[in-house]
């Protein structure tokens, strides 16, 4: 496993510090954040389908949807996009 050296400000650190342990599940769990979230305002602006969104943020179409609907957005799913998800 590579080794990786960032600098944190301290207030992060001391956040942290209770999950020194486990740090790589928690940048798993804050990474899959991030991609949900620059998935789900990818697909608000309209660059992106849905389903798209979803693969990028390495969930399922029904997941997503989900998601989408939890922050208020309109969902459009294309009876084609789901013909490919149920494939």
């Amino acid at each position: 496993m590579p080794t990786v050296t960032i600098a944190i400000p301290d207030d992060l650190s001391i956040q942290l510090d209770p999950y020194r342990d486990t740090l790589a599940e928690v940048l798993r769990i804050d990474l899959q954040e991030v991609k949900k979230a620059q998935g789900l305002a990818l697909y608000k602006q309209g660059h992106l389908s849905l389903w798209k969104a979803a693969r990028l943020a390495g969930f399922s179409l029904r997941e997503m949807t989900q998601h989408a609907v939890a922050h208020d957005l309109r969902v459009h799913v294309a009876e084609e996009t789901i013909r490919e998800e149920l494939a």
